[in-house]
């Protein structure tokens, strides 16, 4: 950044601007900030209007209108560019400053030389402000081209035939799997047909050896119902055995079961037999203690009924010793009856196998006849098969005579014309998949270390102007081409439907940030050469016009910009003050009042 005000030569001069044209896509610049593409109409504020009467006689409220137009509000949003505009706001100030005296100029007389020497010099009231030092965002200015994220191309899966119908033209939008041409199929067709005959006399074939099938399957079955009836004699067998055996398991358990109870009822009665001697002794001891008039008679009636009470249980537990060894013995010979049982099952076992070997005999020898009938089947069934897989082949062909669009997307080219012959390697439209787009700008290689992959790009069109784009920075190709040293930087584009494929674009990338000058946007004054100036408060009273070269526009929001400030390239130096209000009206070498902020 540079604080040296710009020679008198300079100030005759535009604007250094670089000419980004369609011929050259790869042209990329790294200034200070990104330049602006265009200026509002107007530059400030009614109230802000300064006096004229020291520039042009006094004019009716009619032609006041023309001078108020002139004077502008705002500049335009961050992405515009100055150059093509300021030429145009130059010359529509100069218009309006040439209608305004013409008109006054024919509505009041001239002034005489008398009043133009006795007429003492107006000072107009203007507000100024001081340029400051500021950090401003360095860019990249690069032009490049859009291009489709992902180009699809839609190719005939059917070769050597001709297209019947085209269902699509460009710039229609698909989606996945409709239809967008149709190739003849009436060849396929024919074939498909005489195929399908040769599949159903194939399967007339094969439905007589079927018959004879079903005739060696019937004697087949009969034999094996014989054996059916065999395994399930064999099996009854079986079930009357296990039968037997939990019989015999059950009378076995029996005969232990009557063995416990013999055993506990003799231990009853050895146990009663004790309780009822006990008792005898206790009688015994309380008779002679009860004669002695030791203890009560009561007592001794107790000790008498314990003794009766004991005699029972020993009668009791032997009627139970009885009752469990002719349980015991009936068990006894349950389990011997159950032995004769499982004897006899068994001899019923050997029997009934021997019934089933002599039928699966008779089923083997059905059985083989109809591996004879089914062999015959299977041959014929051959042919079928072959016949099939060519029907198969044939449909399969005729489905592939319709093609499909294989993604959703936009119809970006349509090559394939009704009457062509389709081709597997010629393909017949192109989609731009999802109508998703990319910027591809062209990068010098001494310029790609500054980009970086997440990057904020503001993107701008000279022909469309609405075209005002943010975008992001997705990949920076790890190839430089060798012929120009420049490398593609891939913007992601969001959707617009401005867009189109192959549209030229400017783009600026934020890179990073130094310290610079600024100054109140409606300072900067444009130019009908596409330059700048400012007013440049010389001394107390008196400004100066000062050509600058301004870059990024700061803080201010779109159609108002009231509090934006404007990059100072090249032309001021950190402390100069230069006119706001009223800037619009002055001429260099004006005498000015510096009114209140």
């Amino acid at each position: 950044m540079t604080n040296q005000v710009i020679s008198e030569a300079e100030e005759t001069q535009p604007l250094n601007r670089t000419q980004n044209g369609r011929g050259n896509n790869s042209e990329a610049n790294l200034s200070g900030s990104t330049v602006q593409e265009e200026f509002h109409r107007e530059l400030a504020s009614e109230e802000d209007e300064p006096e004229i009467s020291s520039l042009v006689p006094k004019i009716d409220e009619e032609q006041s209108a023309v001078w108020e137009a002139e004077e502008p509000e705002s500049f335009p949003s961050k992405g515009l560019r100055w150059p093509a505009v300021l030429a145009g706001v130059g010359i529509g100030v100069a218009a309006t400053l040439a209608g305004v005296y013409l008109v006054s100029g024919k509505n009041a007389p001239p002034p005489t030389q008398t009043k133009l020497a006795t007429q003492a010099p107006i000072s107009q009231t203007v507000t100024v402000a001081a340029v400051e030092s500021a950090e401003v965002a360095q860019t990249l200015e690069a032009t490049g081209t859009v291009a489709p994220y992902d180009l699809l191309p839609v190719l005939p899966q059917a070769n050597g035939l001709q297209i019947k119908q085209v269902l699509v033209k460009e710039g229609d939008a698909v989606e996945k799997g409709q239809v967008m041409a149709i190739l003849d199929d009436s060849v396929l067709r024919s074939q498909i047909a005489e195929a399908v005959a040769k599949v159903q006399s194939a399967d007339s074939t094969v439905e007589q050896a079927q018959a004879q099938v079903q005739q060696a399957q019937s004697t087949q079955k009969e034999t094996e119902a014989g054996v059916a009836q065999a395994v399930a004699g064999v099996e009854k067998a079986i079930a009357d055995l296990a039968q037997v055996k939990t019989g015999v398991g059950q009378a076995e358990a029996g005969v232990n079961q009557a063995k416990a109870g013999v055993n506990q009822a003799k231990a009853g009665i050895a146990s009663a037999q004790a309780k009822l001697a006990q008792a005898q002794r206790e009688v015994n001891r309380t008779q002679n203690l009860a004669t002695q008039g030791v203890i009560s008679q009561q007592d001794l009636e107790k000790r008498k009924t314990e003794k009766e009470t004991a005699v029972q249980d020993v009668n009791k537990t032997k009627a139970d010793l009885n009752k469990a060894v002719e349980e015991q013995n009936k068990a006894a010979e349950e389990v011997r009856s159950a032995q004769a049982k499982v004897v006899n099952a068994e001899a019923n076992i050997s029997t009934a196998r021997a019934a089933v070997t002599s039928a699966r005999a008779k089923v083997n020898t059905a059985a083989a006849t109809v591996s004879s009938a089914r062999a015959n089947v299977g041959n014929n069934a051959a042919g079928v098969r072959s016949n099939n897989a060519q029907v198969q082949q044939l449909q399969t062909q005729l489905e592939q005579t319709i093609v499909r669009a294989p993604d959703s997307g936009i119809v970006s080219e349509r090559i394939g014309r009704v009457g062509d012959v389709s081709a597997g390697s010629q393909k017949l439209f192109s989609i731009i998949r999802g109508n998703k787009l990319e910027l591809q700008l062209k990068v010098p290689e001494t310029q790609v270390s500054q980009v970086q992959p997440g990057t904020a790009v503001s993107i701008t069109s000279d022909s469309d102007k609405r075209i005002k784009l943010s975008g992001t920075v997705r990949e920076i190709s790890p190839l430089v081409d060798p012929q120009n040293r420049q490398a593609t930087v891939k913007i992601d584009l969001p959707a617009s439907e401005f867009l189109r494929s192959g549209m030229f674009l400017r783009a600026s990338i934020s890179t990073a940030t130094a310290q610079g000058l600024k100054v109140p946007a409606k300072a900067i004054l444009p130019q009908s050469d596409g330059s700048s100036i400012v007013y440049k408060l010389v001394g107390e009273d008196k400004v100066q016009a000062q050509p600058v070269v301004v870059g990024e526009i700061t803080g201010g929001a779109v159609g108002d910009l009231t509090k934006a400030q404007v990059q100072i390239k090249k032309g001021l130096k950190a402390g100069d003050k230069v006119v706001v209000a009223g800037a619009g009206y002055l001429k260099d070498g004006d005498r000015v009042k510096v009114g209140s902020q």
